[in-house]
């Protein structure tokens, strides 16, 4: 009986890993999907299938990957796709994959592109094209800002270039892309409902106005006039020195002395030509300006990337915290849970001001509610326990501190607004398990 027991649980087991395992693959692998038919139809180019394999690779390795790796995983796929692309062969396919997008952008609209001399095959670019390709949408299905940077690059590339793939596809293009958007946090039901409108919309959009909108075409041709006559004016050369350093020809004796004789012999005078010399300034090195540039370039890369190395941080010392939720010592996992759950009442707006932790439950009632504070109350107990005596604690005392730390993080996160939600979820990072 034992055994046959030990052999059912193991089989649920199994199957339980079965279905995580085709809920982390299937979504990015539909928008693996939607995105290579898309790319393919675009181009004109047949679907390559070692390009097809080496995106499904790199995307079944960044979806089963820990999550706190997906970043990684996606910055080493673009690192690697580059470093590929470097190469004579990759780098000729991939200016004969943008030569295909100018000639397709140009099928249908009055633009005008400088192709690239160097084109070759565009199969040589095409699987590590597909690499990243398959890294990205495995990022963008587990991280909501990746999926709408996906969404709307997509949105932007179409709308820039004026090229899409047909409706069928683009409609399923932008589901596909609009999953990740709406599944992460919640239901079913709602997640159907924000699809069926979208839907709904696309639909009534695409039957009212199915051909391009002539002022709106009108406004996009000027806006790329300005931006070409900018983009001149900005890589325009020098004029040659022959313009900026003009002749003026100067008479030294004016033609009417020529008849001052009377005689009406007309008299020889000398026309002399001389050049104008136009004088620069001496040249001298700016040395203020030159460090204040260098000031603004290292600005210019260290900013940008500053916010994520803080979010970074912060997250890497909220997991080690966490880390110690399952300590073997019950006295150190208590004094864990116990400091998460100030620092979450504290993001909740609990002031403190220096007061004992068990003083606080007057506040914390207000905050919360009475039976709350009640556990509060107990849960701060335990924990004086825990940080000022040698006492063994139980597991008892351990799960009474656990069930006030999730209620919480339950209570504090429902009730805060927007601003309070970003601030726990990705300054404080609160938010885990």
């Amino acid at each position: 009986m034992q055994s046959t027991a030990s052999l059912q649980i193991h089989t649920v087991k199994q199957e339980r890993g079965a279905e995580k395992v085709l809920a982390a693959l299937l979504p990015p692998l539909a928008l693996f999907a939607a995105l290579s038919l898309a790319f393919a139809s675009i181009l004109g180019l047949p679907l390559h299938a070692p390009a097809l394999l080496a995106g499904a690779a790199a995307l079944a390795f960044a979806a089963l990957a820990p999550e706190k790796w997906s970043r990684a995983v996606l910055f080493a796929a673009l690192a690697l796709s580059l470093g590929a692309v470097a190469l004579s062969s990759a780098r000729g396919g991939a200016a004969a994959l943008a030569n295909r997008l100018y000639d397709a952008s140009e099928a249908v609209n009055a633009y005008a592109y400088e192709r690239f001399e160097s084109a070759s095959s565009p199969r040589a670019a095409l699987p590590w094209l597909a690499l990243f390709g398959g890294a990205l949408c495995a990022f963008a299905a587990r991280r909501r800002i990746g999926a709408v940077a996906l969404f709307l690059g997509v949105a932007f590339l179409e709308g820039y270039f004026g090229v899409t793939p047909p409706a069928w596809q683009n409609l399923l293009l932008f589901a596909a892309l609009a999953l990740p958007l709406v599944s992460g946090g919640r239901e079913a039901g709602s997640a159907a409902a924000l699809l069926a409108g979208a839907a709904a919309v696309t639909l009534a959009v695409c039957l009212l106005v199915p051909r391009p909108v002539a002022a709106v075409e009108a406004y996009s041709e000027h806006l790329r006039d300005e931006l070409g006559a900018a983009a001149m004016a900005l890589t325009q050369s020098a004029p040659p020195e022959s313009e900026t350093n003009r002749v003026r020809q100067e008479s030294r004796q004016h033609a009417e002395a020529a008849y001052e004789d009377g005689t009406g012999t007309a008299r020889e005078f000398e026309r002399r030509t001389e050049n104008e010399r136009e004088l620069s300034l001496p040249h001298r090195v700016d040395w203020l300006r030159i460090a204040l540039l260098l000031l603004a370039v290292v600005a210019l890369l260290i900013v940008p990337f500053l916010p994520f190395l803080l979010f970074s941080r912060a997250q890497r010392r909220a997991e080690e915290r966490r880390a110690a939720f399952a300590a073997a010592d019950n006295a150190a996992a208590i004094r864990a849970m116990f400091a998460h759950t100030m620092d979450w009442l504290r993001a909740g707006g609990l002031q403190t001001e220096n007061r004992p932790f068990a003083a606080c439950k007057e506040a914390v009632e207000k905050l919360t509610s009475a039976s709350f504070a009640a556990q509060y109350a107990e849960a701060a107990s335990i924990w004086q326990e825990a940080a000022y005596s040698r006492h063994a604690m139980t597991d008892a005392q351990r799960r009474t501190v656990r069930a006030l730390l999730d209620a919480a993080a339950e209570t504090l996160y429902e009730k805060a607004d927007r601003r309070t939600r970003f601030r726990m979820k990705y300054i404080d990072c609160l938010c885990g398990s």
